[in-house]
């Protein structure tokens, strides 16, 4: 117990002193020479390395500077001559950082601040419980054994990963405070039970340090209970097309419902469900309906493009921001399309219609 709480309070005053300091990333990459470029990317999707930076190789090494409220795995990229020269991850914290790449990356050295040891520690806990589910796991996707003699097997899987979860869940608790406590805050919140999430919440807040991912959850709570069904609505202002900055207030009062839109030019799905929202404009727009919608694209021409090959006839707005859209994060806005159904008197009355949906809705509601 006493090296648990050594652990702990170490661990939340280097936190302490490397959060003032901010991060340096200083490194050396094989294969690279003088004006290379090596990116600090974030992964995002399925495997799609966005740079967050950039750094230029001089005499041999490259850098990087700044600052990130917690901890989170991001990845290093070196380019030689438009070729990927080597990669590596690492623990991005609030600490000195130093990384020497290989093109072989099991050859790669990571050495990083207190987060990078805690989370070191984590793996080793947890890589007990990998190790077991990889031999249990190379037996049932054994096609030599009959299925009757995988069922044990199978079964061992579902306990060591309930194990590997709850391994995780425990370790997080026991670091709360701490930048890892917080990365993992993520990956372990929907394992507790409502309850339990409430109370996991309440010690976070409750903790002197707290980091990007708690602050994202609350934000995202409030935000979702701002806007949920029988709340006012709250209002927001963006350029139009031609811009003119327009808002949402400009139209609630003038119609009996208004519908804001969520949707962007490059977003498949809402391409697809466009003329579901076209047919209920048409149909009830004379009654008291109108439709604003919010683009989140970021680029002003493709947007302009979508409007007229998508025939939408309604008010448009956008701050050309792409996900980073003000309105969309007012409205905890994670996935489009999405909407929402606005009264006259300003109360939400529905969100997310789709498809007949939304026409059925119309109908109930402008008899």
């Amino acid at each position: 117990m006493k090296k648990l709480l050594l652990t702990i309070v170490t661990a939340m005053m280097m936190a302490n002193v490397s959060a003032q300091n901010g991060y340096t990333i200083t490194g050396t990459a094989e294969g690279t020479v003088k004006g290379d470029t090596v990116f600090l990317c974030e992964m995002q999707g399925w495997f799609a390395m966005v740079p967050i930076d950039t750094a230029i190789v001089k005499k041999g090494q490259f850098q990087f500077t700044g600052s990130f409220d917690g901890c989170a795995h991001r990845y290093l990229l070196a380019m030689h001559k438009g070729e990927v020269a080597c990669t590596s991850g690492i623990l991005l914290e609030n600490a000195p950082i130093k990384v020497q790449m290989f093109k072989d990356e099991k050859k790669n050295i990571v050495e990083g601040g207190p987060s990078n040891q805690l989370w070191n520690e984590y793996e080793e806990g947890a890589k007990v419980f990998d190790d077991r589910m990889a031999h249990d796991w190379s037996i049932c996707l054994d096609t030599t054994i009959a299925e009757k003699d995988k069922v044990k097997e199978r079964l061992l899987v579902n306990t060591y990963s309930d194990d590997r979860r709850n391994f995780t869940k425990r370790f997080m608790l026991q670091h709360i405070g701490t930048p890892v406590a917080d990365y993992l805050l993520s990956q372990t919140l929907s394992e507790f039970k409502k309850e339990e999430q409430e109370q996991v919440l309440e010690l976070f807040g409750q903790q002197k340090n707290q980091y990007y991912v708690y602050k994202g959850l609350m934000k995202e709570r409030k935000a979702e209970a701002a806007t949920g069904v029988g709340a006012q609505y709250t209002d927001f202002s963006m350029p139009d097309p031609n811009g003119k900055v327009i808002s949402i207030s400009d139209f609630v009062s003038k119609n009996k419902y208004t519908l804001v839109d969520f949707w962007a030019s490059w977003c498949g799905p809402c391409r697809a469900e466009m003329p579901n929202v076209v047919k209920t404009y048409d149909m009830y727009h004379a009654k008291g309906f109108e439709v604003v919608g919010v683009s989140l694209d970021n680029n002003k021409e493709a947007w302009v493009k979508a409007i007229g090959q998508l025939k939408m006839p309604w008010p448009q707005m956008s701050d050309i921001k792409g996900w980073g859209c003000e309105g969309a994060a007012l409205y905890n806005v994670k996935a489009i399309p999405a909407n929402v159904l606005i009264n006259q008197q300003g109360k939400i009355v529905a969100k997310n219609l789709r498809g007949e949906d939304l026409l059925n809705k119309m109908a109930e509601l402008l008899k």
